[in-house]
């Protein structure tokens, strides 16, 4: 059987919203634009300091349509997934993704040196 790799993210966020919005464009309800969306510091979250993975939220579609269904993914492997999609591959999120091979690296530094 294949083990389930779990990606991690390292870095500091620059708030530049792109994990806040759906391939078809639909954005968080709770998403202040400041500027444009993909730029650092574009965005603030109303909620940020509240959120939890399973809040549930409504997103607003491009033609302004409420869509209930949604669920903010905090900490999750699915916002993980969303931030690299929609921000890391798109090249405006200030995040980096960790893989094995650096989380392997790490963990041999940390026994050489200790």
């Amino acid at each position: 059987m294949g083990r389930i790799q779990k990606m991690m993210l390292t870095g500091e966020c620059n708030q530049c919203g792109a994990c806040c919005f759906t391939r078809s464009g639909a954005v968080c309800e709770n998403l202040e634009i400041l500027t444009r969306e993909g730029l650092p510091n574009a965005t603030r979250c109303r909620v940020y300091s509240e959120r939890y993975d399973g809040l549930p939220i409504r997103m607003i579609a491009k033609d302004g349509r409420i869509l209930k269904g949604y669920y903010c993914a905090k900490n999750s492997p699915a916002e993980v997934s969303v931030i690299i999609e929609m921000g890391i591959k798109k090249g405006v999120c200030s995040l980096t993704r960790v893989d094995d091979a650096d989380r392997a690296g790490a963990e041999q530094l940390k026994r050489k040196t200790t």
